[in-house]
C-alpha cells in the first residue's frame, strides 16, 4: 500500500464543538461533511485531505503550527478572514519576526498565523515551494 496516495485527515482537539463549527465553517469557510463513527466532526478540504475536530475539554495544545493553508495572495486572504473576525498574531522571536501587517517574510515565502478559539495555531502561507533532495 502506498500511503502517499491515500486521503489524509488532520485532527485538532476543541473544547466546544458549536464554537469550533462557527469558527471553521463560518470564519474559515470549511464545509462540514458530517461526523465519523466516533462523533468527530469532519470538515472538507479540497483534494484528498480533511480536518477532524475532536471534542476534548481537557486538551492541551502543542504551541506550534497545527495546520497551514497555502494561498496565492496572502494580503487578500488575510483581509477576507479579518472581515470574518479572525485575528492575526504578531511574533518577535530571534528567527521569526512579523512586520506591521502581521506577516513574516523570508526569501520566497510569506506567512501569517492565527489561532482558533481553542488555541490551535493555524497559518496562511504564500510561496515557499520546498525542494526535497533525499
Amino acid at each position: 500500500m502506498n500511503l502517499a496516495s491515500r486521503p489524509a485527515t488532520t485532527i485538532l482537539t476543541v473544547a466546544d464543538e458549536a464554537r469550533a463549527k462557527d469558527f471553521y465553517e463560518g470564519a474559515l469557510g470549511l464545509p462540514v461533511r458530517g461526523k465519523d463513527p466516533t462523533g468527530m466532526m469532519i470538515l472538507g478540504l479540497d483534494g484528498s485531505a480533511s480536518l477532524g475536530l475532536m471534542v476534548d475539554p481537557n486538551a492541551v495544545h502543542s504551541g506550534h503550527t497545527a495546520l497551514t493553508f497555502e494561498v496565492d495572495d496572502i494580503e487578500g486572504a488575510m483581509a477576507e478572514l479579518e472581515g470574518r473576525g479572525v485575528h492575526f498574531e504578531d511574533y518577535d522571536l530571534p528567527d521569526l519576526k512579523t512586520d506591521e501587517h502581521h506577516i513574516f517574510s523570508t526569501e520566497g515565502e510569506r506567512a501569517s498565523w492565527f489561532a482558533d478559539p481553542d488555541g490551535n495555531i493555524l497559518c496562511l502561507h504564500q510561496g515557499g515551494a520546498i525542494e526535497y533532495n533525499m
